[in-house]
């Protein structure tokens, strides 16, 4: 069974240490689909009040490329390193995206949110990922 939701209210109270690894589908967003659920293998630990998150996120995404209208799968490999306090907190920019409800953390939108802020995209030249395979001169 897939936990979308983590219980962090022991890491919150107690300040103990958690890791978390799961496999999580994620729902379809922007043009991309995503055909096998993204594994994030996350350690969860208390800074002050708030939450420290570390780890990785590996998923592939999957859409069509707006060149050549073939169907482009996409590896995404993320470095996870975040810091938030809870909601109403000042200085936290995960603060809007209600991630963290109480004892809650939505690790589902976790996930979501993290792919969509960090992919930069296909290059519309080469229609390479630009944070990899592209080495296409920046355009104006």
């Amino acid at each position: 069974m897939t936990r979308t939701h983590i219980d962090v209210g022991g890491v919150l109270q107690t300040g103990r240490e958690l890791a978390v690894r799961e496999a999580l589908p994620l729902p379809d967003f922007a043009s991309y689909r995503f055909p096998e659920p993204a594994v994030a293998s996350l350690t969860i630990r208390r800074v002050g009040r708030g939450l420290e998150l570390h780890g990785s996120i590996d998923v592939e995404a999957a859409g069509e490329c707006a060149r050549c209208l073939e169907e482009v799968r996409l590896p995404l490999h993320l470095d996870v390193d975040e810091t938030f306090e809870p909601p109403g907190e000042r200085g936290d920019p995960l603060a809007e995206s209600n991630v963290l409800s109480g004892d809650d953390l939505d690790l589902q939108d976790l996930v979501r949110q993290l792919i969509d802020e960090r992919c930069q995209g296909l290059c519309p030249q080469c229609g390479q990922k630009k944070d990899g395979g592209c080495s296409c001169p920046p355009t104006e």
